[in-house]
């Protein structure tokens, strides 16, 4: 017989345990399947309903796109031809148009932008009345007849400054009671950069101040020095004669003069510049709507016929506060303040305006809360000094 060593003898059970451990467990497997299906089935879904909306977003994008562009709604035209007329009349931010719209569509557009060569000189009868402006019922704070804000009514001066605000643009309206005060001054520094509003105010001793020329901007760097078209301050010419463009100056009778003239000394120009356009002639406004100028910061000089001139900027380009106005807007309330001519002055970031030392609006160059630099100005002298002899 045999004897038995010490090996470990394996019992049954044991080889039971085993077993079971090696085992797989069916119910956690299912339970595990099952989550990873409902898993799958969930990202499927959110796969397919995404895959859905971007197809309807996309369809939508192009149905949208094609009624813009090809569609004749004329609620969709107007503000479709306003986007592009404000996109390429500004110097920096023509791809909100470029981008996004065939050319064939742009120069359709930008064909119909007004541009009025008629010659105009105001007829003054003169001033009857020795408070021509009617300060005399005008309270600062308070509204004026035409429901507008005086913001200032300068006694001392003869000038009144009223608040405009309309629905979709803010501005400042300036009624000057003399027109022999006003005049254009220009830059000391032609060829090289413009000058701040504040500094022809100090420099010219005026009480009054808005941007006047257009100015070529080479780089984008704003400096100014480099005008658009021609002008004469004081006599002395600056820059060359551009068909382009319209006149907007006072002849030596102190009548604003607008229109497509070429020989300025044959009207007797004193002070005056280039740009456009013609906001009103004969006191009948020529532009209708945004007249192919867009919503814009504006700058525009009218007159009276009993000589008052209008200085009117409205601020633009800042949602929230003012968006901008179209070329009727300005015409509107040029008109409604007695207007029988008006001209455009250059408008965008350029729109600034002056009073005692003090920009008064607001510019919507974010990097120049003052204002631009700016090749030339008009100008309001103060009356206590005699400046007439001088800008003449």
């Amino acid at each position: 017989m045999v004897e038995k060593g010490e090996e470990e003898v394996v019992s049954l059970d044991n080889i039971a345990d085993g077993m079971s451990e090696m085992r797989p467990d069916k119910k956690k497997d299912n339970k595990d399947i099952d989550a990873n299906g409902k898993k799958t089935k969930q990202k499927l879904k959110k796969s397919v309903v995404a895959l859905l909306v971007f197809s309807i977003v996309l369809v939508l994008g192009v149905v949208s796109y094609v009624t813009i562009v090809f569609g004749n709604i004329p609620f969709v035209i107007k503000w479709r031809n306003i986007w592009i007329e404000t996109a390429m009349t500004t110097d920096q931010h023509k791809w909100l148009a470029t981008w996004f719209f065939p050319d064939w569509l742009i120069d359709d557009v930008m064909s119909g932008q007004v541009d009025i060569k008629d010659i105009s000189v105001t007829d003054i009868y003169g001033n009857k009345s020795s408070d021509v402006l009617g300060q005399e019922h005008l309270v600062e704070g308070e509204k004026d007849k035409f429901g507008n804000t005086v913001f200032a009514n300068d006694l001392e001066e003869n000038i009144v400054i009223l608040e405009i605000k309309k629905s979709n643009f803010t501005g400042k309206l300036v009624l000057v009671d003399d027109p022999s005060r006003v005049f254009l001054g220009a830059t000391d520094y032609k060829g090289s950069r413009g000058e701040f509003i504040c500094d022809y105010l100090e420099k010219e001793n005026a009480v009054v101040g808005v941007n006047a020329s257009g100015f070529i901007d080479k780089g984008g760097v704003s400096l100014g020095g480099d005008i658009a078209g021609q002008c004469v301050s004081k006599g002395e010419y600056w820059g060359r004669y551009d068909s382009r463009y319209t006149l907007v100056g006072f002849d030596k009778k102190d009548r604003l003069v607008v229109g497509g003239i070429e020989d300025w000394k044959e009207y007797n120009i004193r002070d005056g510049f280039q740009y456009k356009p013609t906001l009103i002639l004969d006191g009948k406004k020529v532009v209708e709507d945004s007249a192919g100028w867009g919503l814009q910061p504006r700058t525009v000089v009218g007159q009276c016929k009993n000589g008052v001139v209008l200085l009117l900027v409205i601020d633009g380009r800042q949602v929230g506060y003012s968006i901008g106005a179209t070329m009727e807007d300005c015409a509107d309330i040029l008109l409604q303040y007695g207007a029988v001519t008006a001209g455009a002055c250059d408008g965008g970031s350029s729109s600034v305006i002056g009073y005692d030392g003090e920009v008064i609006n607001k510019p919507c160059a974010r990097d120049m809360p003052t204002g631009r630099y700016l090749p030339n100005a008009w100008l309001v002298a103060r009356k206590d000094k005699d400046t007439k002899e001088d800008k003449k």
